[in-house]
């Protein structure tokens, strides 16, 4: 038994150390609330947006779908511009709802949350009747975010606008 509490004691703060191990080569998380402000990229258009750690993929509100061609054309809320989009469909998602199920066209968009700009696969889908126009789901904060519920737009975005403008050019042809 004393043998068992030694190995405790000495163990304990090595493991400890570990856990809390913030040096350079472990980038500290942002911790969030339950709702936080994002920015659409490039576009600069800011969603308040519900935090939800049981949804794997994010969802935008858009309205209007249609996809054709693989491409989706879709329109922001018209209190967020109303503007028009079309980004091409990575894939369908069937999506597990409080009324069943639907099939969803997922694109890629840049968002900033916090001071993070990430490039992150999301649904489409009319969320006109939802308070949040922009749904980030757990495959966005993967890595890098810790979420407190106690909290709520405590990581203001903060990306810079060369970030925001770089998201938007075409990546090189790989060689």
């Amino acid at each position: 038994m004393q043998l068992v509490w030694l190995i405790v004691l000495f163990a304990a703060p090595q493991i400890h150390a570990q856990v809390n191990d913030h040096s350079p080569r472990t980038p500290a998380k942002i911790t969030i609330g339950v709702v936080e402000d994002v920015v659409l990229s490039p576009w600069g258009i800011s969603f308040p947006a519900r935090i939800d750690t049981g949804a794997d993929l994010s969802s935008l509100d858009a309205r209007e779908i249609e996809v054709r061609d693989n491409i989706a054309a879709f329109k922001l809320g018209k209190r967020y511009g109303g503007i028009q989009l079309q980004l091409p469909v990575i894939e369908w998602r069937t999506i597990q709802t409080a009324m069943g199920s639907e099939k969803r066209p997922v694109v890629e968009i840049s968002i900033c949350l916090g001071s993070k700009l990430l490039r992150t696969p999301v649904t489409l889908k009319d969320r006109s009747e939802m308070i949040y126009p922009f749904l980030v789901g757990r495959s966005t904060l993967r890595g890098g975010f810790l979420v407190d519920p106690s909290r709520s737009r405590s990581a203001q975005p903060t990306c810079s606008q060369e970030s925001l403008v770089i998201s938007r050019l075409p990546s090189p042809p790989k060689e």
